[in-house]
């Protein structure tokens, strides 16, 4: 089998409401579908985060792709080996989506799902978050949630809607006080939800751990990224008595050891898109259960696809302590045909072959052409503040 040709489509995924986190304002997501055709007539789909840069890089790497066997990964992967090295996550997020299709298609050529091919589907329902932000209003009146009460409010709705027994809370947008007083309010208000709290890096070492430390009466599952850096976190981790954990200061494998090394996570919050693929995090996830450290999946704007993929990683892993991150309930379109069902909080594993889902041809021209009027929305300037953030803000 090789690959004969590979195309991109840029889309903007809308969302139900503008939503505040430590980088600024999201409004929608932009994602690229990726297909990749053989002369087998098999067709392999994948999706990946960015815009320009990531399409300019994708660009570039497709000429390798065409004319190689699909289920040659390692053998591909070893020529991009300096592509990270010099382009960064533009580089890595290319190759993901590009493997990505790979996956799909030996899935496809041998009628099974991609759970298989990692060795095989130990779960078939996945369960998720209620991945709760700060909101700006939005269309017909959804959104605005800002004070402790909105919040649970809205969380509430969540929960209802989908059932999920775990919350997520994003800080990292006021004063680390009052996303206390809210992440107490929804403790008080969810005796019986797992609950974590996510303030995106942005505290210093001290503030993370006083703040760690009132946080310590919230029975929190994990204090996620409270402080930057592997040096930042190992510090702040030795005086706070909550499991650390992180999808910020360890994001490749040369990182990871010396996060483990220096105590500074408990749980390691894997994500396709910044380890480079599914290679990577399939390595990533031996050595965290080497070295007995939690493993998690992160979300970073997942479309269906994505979403697909990541149900396909969480089903083969061997073990699954914690639900998966998901923003998906943000999203009020895809490029998918049906929207993936919330079940009781979980997500059932696409069963078909490859990732399991396909592509709505008329989904996808109408959120291309969505791109095409608003342009690439990756990142958002600030809103309501005097000076921009940045790590140690607090």
């Amino acid at each position: 089998m090789k690959i004969t040709g590979v195309q991109f489509h840029k889309v903007n995924i809308p969302l139900e409401a503008p939503m505040l986190w430590a980088g600024g304002i999201n409004r929608s997501w932009t994602r690229i579908v990726i297909r990749m055709q053989t002369d087998e007539g098999i067709e392999g789909i994948g999706e990946t985060c960015g815009g320009d840069s990531t399409l300019l890089m994708l660009e570039q790497l497709k000429e390798f792709y065409v004319g190689q066997d699909p289920f040659d990964t390692a053998k591909i992967l070893k020529h991009f080996w300096y592509v990270p090295r010099y382009h960064g996550n533009t580089g890595k997020y290319a190759i993901q989506g590009l493997e990505t299709c790979c996956y799909d298609i030996m899935g496809k050529a041998v009628n099974r799902p991609v759970s298989q091919l990692l060795g095989g589907t130990m779960r078939e329902r996945i369960p998720t978050i209620a991945y709760v932000f700060y909101r700006l209003p939005g269309a017909g009146g959804v959104g605005g949630e800002r004070t402790a009460e909105e919040i649970v409010g809205y969380t509430q709705e969540l929960v209802e809607r989908t059932g999920v027994r775990t919350i997520k809370m994003k800080g990292g947008v006021y004063e680390p006080e009052e996303e206390f007083r809210t992440t107490a309010a929804l403790r008080e208000a969810f005796p019986e939800h797992k609950l974590r709290f996510d303030p995106n890096n942005l505290w210093s070492v001290e503030t993370a751990i006083r703040m760690g430390r009132k946080f310590e009466d919230l029975d929190l599952e994990f204090y996620e990224d409270p402080v930057w850096g592997i040096e930042g976190m190992s510090r702040a981790r030795r005086d706070v008595r909550i499991p650390f954990a992180t999808n910020m200061c360890s994001v490749q494998l040369d990182e990871l050891p010396v996060a483990i090394r220096d105590h500074a996570i408990d749980v390691q919050l894997l994500d396709v898109q910044d380890w480079g693929g599914i290679t990577n995090v399939w390595r990533a996830a031996a050595t965290c259960l080497t070295f007995q450290v939690g493993i998690g999946f992160h979300s970073g704007g997942e479309a269906g696809i994505s979403t697909a993929l990541y149900l396909q990683l969480a089903a083969a892993l061997p073990v699954l302590p914690y639900a998966i991150d998901s923003h998906y309930h943000h999203q009020t379109d895809d490029v998918l045909a049906e929207m993936l069902p919330y079940e009781d909080g979980c997500f059932r594993v696409p069963d078909g072959p490859g990732l399991g889902v396909e592509i709505d041809e008329d989904k996808l021209r109408h959120l291309e052409r969505l791109n095409e009027r608003e342009g690439d929305l990756v990142f958002h300037g600030e809103f309501e503040r005097s000076e921009p953030r940045y790590m140690g803000m607090y």
